[in-house]
């Protein structure tokens, strides 16, 4: 997948920018260094190991803002009184 690609191509440009290994990165997000090369090559990996690798090169809030809540029109707030949607039916 393209995306996977630039993600991990952009994720690789950040960690040598900081200055940091592969090694010590993974040591620091507490995965493996096989991850990070995954990750950086554009090969799929876990929600959770994406997350700590983000975390630990100080790019938290790219999470937030890579989904950003979702906009409740007035309308809905009103049917909705209170009650958080579930499901999609």
């Amino acid at each position: 997948m393209k995306e996977l690609s630039e993600l991990g191509e952009r994720i690789r440009r950040h960690r040598i920018a900081l200055g940091v290994k592969q090694k010590d990165l993974a040591d620091k997000a507490a995965v493996s260094a096989d991850v990070i090369s995954s990750l950086e090559n554009g090969r799929s990996v876990g929600t959770a190991s994406l997350v700590r690798v983000l975390r630990a090169l100080g790019l938290r809030d790219a999470l937030v803002e890579m989904l950003p809540a979702p906009a409740v029109s007035p309308l809905d707030l009103q049917k909705l009184a209170g009650k958080q949607r579930q499901r999609v039916r």
